[in-house]
């Protein structure tokens, strides 16, 4: 299909713009900076109406005023066919008014001079018009997505669907041959010359122009349509009606812009979509030549976006659609990903670790492969000794302590989830009933071990002749923040996203490490473990620590899956 035939306009809306082609129209505005697009199919068999001249445009200008009404009418709340019905009969009235006032007025003055009143008084009206126009600040707006829509049009005209870029539509210009601006200006030519109709009766000559009126809208929509098939050169016939759109539209921004590309592209397209492979292909062409980029990323973000596994997707990819508003989508994603390297993760919200499937967003860490080994490690040891009473320090997205939990082969074990951070418990929280392991789960408010460790003090005032060691965990496991401060913005894009809070070590990366260990002491069991993950270069540092708290031994050092230092496992002795 060549896009070029397809005939396209639209009407500026103070919100957004409405475009129609032969296929449909469309309604694009942006609410919440998010874009999006509402489309109505027209009926595929024309009108015999649609090949009459005149009679076309007069329909025609009525249903476009019709169309656009109920989104004029979202500002003030109401959208009905009540209140569609308003707006046009408010229009009706206006014209009526404006026709009747120059004629009433004449007829204080002599009748030789009556035409040269009415047709002066049209052009005072006219000139009110546009001065109200001019500098009433609310049409600001409108004006904007004026400019902005015929940038648009102007740009699928010169390159088709192809071009429609942010770029390209920027450099279009803002004046339209076929604007509506110039039909009001032919429509107020053909008023006044329907002035000169020989008809003495005020009266009659009142019902003639008004009955006139609705003649003249399909001759001035003729005009427009005329203007703009003639060859560049005759456009200067054209200009003194363009003239109007120096007060009509204005430069719009680039959200405007980007409003309006999507506006047109959704309306001049014959099928209500695009092909995933050619949105896939199109959209590698104009954002990624000059980058590096996997297809399964872009295929794991439309997966996210519509909702249909992505082997599916692929399957079909030459036949199913992508619908405006999730191209609308899929666009402002992949931006995300590739310009501002944002994790593909926090995009889909969605991280598959150690067999099991985690929401994730901004809020937490995004659980690494790398860390499959401590919660390989630490279930073997919990099945080998039967141990029951867990905590995952650090929790994050709750990763560790429910990988754990789910595969453990141990009859009454419990886990409790701890972090400082509100926003990452209620990820944790919901990570835990998605897996459905909520039975064995505590999820507790906390900074570092301090509030566990009020709870054994608490605990053993309550409770006479308690035994310390019932009140004690089996098993600390935690992943905590350990990258030095200053090392933090130098770090990958991608990483720097992820909250400092998961990442901030302190000045040497240890300080949190010299915590845990130190608190551990009050609320591990003897013979307890405690498994921590390490930076690759921080092996000997943490080996230290322990070895300056004289009741922990360290039992095995632990390798990633690269072959660098990523765990340590040691057993608390007792006091």
């Amino acid at each position: 299909m060549n896009n070029k035939k397809v005939h396209t306009g639209g009407v500026a809306l103070f919100n957004g713009i409405l475009f129609s082609s032969d296929y449909r129209q469309v309604i694009a505005q942006r609410n919440n900076k998010i874009i999006r697009c509402k489309t109505s199919e027209f009926n595929k068999n024309k009108s015999i109406i649609d090949n009459i001249p005149i009679l076309r445009g007069i329909i025609g200008v009525s249903s476009q005023l019709n169309n656009a009404a109920p989104t004029f009418m979202d500002s003030s709340g109401e959208n009905d066919n009540k209140s569609n019905k308003k707006i046009m009969y408010l229009y009706l009235i206006i014209c009526i008014i404006c026709i009747s006032i120059p004629i009433l007025v004449s007829a204080f003055f002599k009748s030789d001079l009556r035409n040269i009143i009415q047709i002066s008084i049209i052009l005072f009206e006219f000139l009110i018009y546009l001065i109200s126009m001019k500098f009433t600040k609310e049409l600001n707006i409108l004006f904007m997505y004026h400019g902005a829509e015929h940038k648009a049009v102007n740009t699928y005209e010169k390159f088709g669907e192809e071009g429609l870029t942010i770029e390209n539509i920027k450099k279009s210009s803002r004046f339209h041959k076929r604007c509506g601006g110039n039909f009001v200006v032919y429509f107020i030519i053909l008023t006044i010359l329907s002035v000169l109709i020989p008809i003495e009766n005020l009266i009659l000559k009142d019902i003639v122009m008004i009955l006139l009126t609705i003649l003249n809208m399909g001759i001035a929509y003729e005009i427009v349509n005329i203007f703009s098939i003639l060859p560049k050169p005759f456009d200067v016939i054209n200009y003194p009606a363009t003239l109007i759109q120096l007060v009509t539209t204005k430069e719009p921004t680039d959200d405007m812009i980007e409003v309006a590309m999507y506006g047109i592209v959704a309306s001049i397209r014959e099928k209500n979509g695009i092909e995933i492979n050619k949105y896939i292909t199109n959209y590698i062409h104009k954002n990624l030549s000059n980058k590096e980029y996997e297809v399964q990323d872009i295929y794991a973000i439309l997966e996210y976006v519509t909702k249909v596994d992505r082997n599916m997707i692929f399957l079909n990819k030459d036949t199913m659609l992508l619908r405006i508003n999730q191209e609308i989508e899929s666009d402002r994603l992949l931006d995300k990903y590739y310009n501002e390297k944002y994790p593909l993760q926090y995009i889909t919200h969605k991280q598959y670790f150690y067999k099991e499937k985690y929401y994730v967003d901004e809020n937490v860490l995004i659980p690494r492969q790398d860390t499959e080994v401590l919660v390989e490690k630490a279930i073997k040891y919990i099945e080998n000794e039967n141990l029951t009473k867990l905590i995952d320090l650090c929790t994050g997205s709750g990763a560790i302590g429910i990988s754990i939990i789910k595969n453990i082969n141990v009859e009454n074990a419990s886990i409790e989830l701890l972090d400082i951070s509100k926003s990452a418990l209620s990820i944790a929280k919901r990570n835990v009933t998605t897996n459905g392991v909520y039975e064995k789960v505590k999820v507790t408010e906390s900074d570092l071990l301090t509030q566990k460790i009020e709870e054994i003090k608490t605990a053993v005032k309550e409770i006479e002749n308690s035994d310390m060691e019932d009140l004690k965990v089996d098993m600390i496991i935690s992943n905590p923040p350990y990258i030095k401060t200053d090392v933090i913005p130098t770090l990958q894009e991608e990483v720097k996203k992820e909250p400092h809070l998961a990442l901030d070590g302190g000045k040497d990366g240890l300080s949190i490490y010299r915590r845990i260990v130190k608190e551990a002491k009050e609320v591990l069991k003897v013979n307890g473990l405690l498994i921590l993950e390490i930076g690759y270069d921080q092996l000997d540092d943490i080996k230290q620590i322990l070895n300056e708290n004289k009741e922990y031994k360290i039992i095995e050092e632990l390798k990633d899956y690269g072959g660098n230092d990523r765990g340590i496992i040691c057993r608390f002795q007792g006091k």
